[in-house]
This record gives structure tokens, sequence and C-alpha cells, in this order.
């Protein structure tokens, strides 16, 4: 009987550990399978995050590129209008203001704009103070001769060089200075300077 018990014993012994075995062999199963599943799924998504990576790299590469060149062109504009501005000054205002400050070249100007005018108009003329004693006469002898009008001469001791002259009125007055005459002639001059320089 003992040996029928004992019998008994390690048959249910044995059926205990087989299936217990086949548990833990089970639960080890489902623990690969979702150790797995978790290893696959990490790897996805590490995929992913790399993928959005290089694209959001690639797109601010692009960007900066983009963004580089448009610098880049700026400047070189800059550049160039500050070479073309350093040349027309260079050639253009010394020689405007050179003209300017000549009381010939001043004398044929006023003879020339007041020449324009309506020979019955009232006009107002103003010349730099330091030029009165050179135009007195002129005034007197020349101008005479071209304009009949009424004629207002004033000399401005805050006027360097040039000319304005207004209707008696002062609806407008028109200015013909050296900086006025540079900026015309740079303007004028500045796309010729663009092409020689840059040929543009």
């Amino acid at each position: 009987m003992a040996d029928q018990l004992q019998e008994m014993l390690q048959k249910i012994y044995a059926e205990g550990v087989d299936k217990a075995k086949a548990e833990a062999d089970k639960i080890i199963e489902v623990a690969r399978q979702e150790a797995d599943k978790l290893k696959s799924d990490a790897q996805q998504d590490a995929d992913r995050i790399i993928k959005e990576a290089k694209q959001k790299a690639a797109e601010l590469d692009k960007n900066i590129n983009s963004d580089l060149k448009m610098a880049a062109q700026q400047a070189m504009s800059a550049l160039k209008q500050t070479i073309i501005n350093s040349v027309l000054v260079e050639a253009v205002e010394a020689n405007t203001d050179k003209a300017m400050q000549d009381t010939g070249f001043l004398q044929k100007l006023i003879l020339e704009v007041l020449g324009k005018w309506s020979p019955d108009s009232s006009v107002v003329l103003t010349v730099p103070e330091n030029k009165q004693k050179e135009l007195e006469a002129f005034f007197k002898d020349s101008v005479k001769g071209v304009f009949s009008g009424n004629l207002k001469v004033e000399f401005s001791p805050v006027m360097k060089n040039g000319i304005t002259i207004a209707p008696a009125d002062g609806t407008f007055k028109l200015n013909f200075t050296d900086e006025d005459f540079a900026n015309f002639f740079k303007s004028y001059l500045r796309p010729k300077a663009a092409q020689i320089l840059f040929g543009e």
C-alpha cells in the first residue's frame, strides 16, 4: 500500500511538474511574443522617428540654402548699388558742384530758365549771396534782353550754389542746384553705370 501511495504521489508529482512546465513554457512563449512585438514596435517607431528627422533635416537644409541664396543675392545687389553710387558720386557730384560754382555757367543757366517763362510773368529768382557782386552787372545788362517781365532777384545767405525760381505768388518753386542736377544725372546714368560695371 505504501508503494502504491508512493507511486501515486510520484505520478501526481510528475503530472504537476509536466503541467507546471507546460504552463511555464506557455508563459515564456507569450512573453517572448510580447517581447518580439515590443521590439518590432520599437523598431518601427525608431524607423519612423529617423525618417521624420531626415525629412525635417532635408527641409531645414533646403530652407537654409534658400535663405542663404536670397541673402547672398541681396548682399550682392546692395554691394553693386553701393559701387554704382560711389562711382556716380565721384563722376557726377564733383563736376556738377564745379559747374555751379562757375559764374559763366550760372549766367547761362539763368538766361535759359528765364527764357522759358512768359515775358509778362512776375518771377522771384534766388541766387547765392556769395555770387551777388559777380552777378549784379549781369542782371542789369543781360537779363533784360531775355526776360521783360517783373523780375525780383533775392540773394540767399543759406544757398550754396545754383538758383531757384518761382512765380511771385509762390505757388511753386523750381530748384536748380548742384544737388538737384547731380540727382538727375545719377538717376539717368545709374542704368548705364550698372551695364558698364556689371554687364547688367
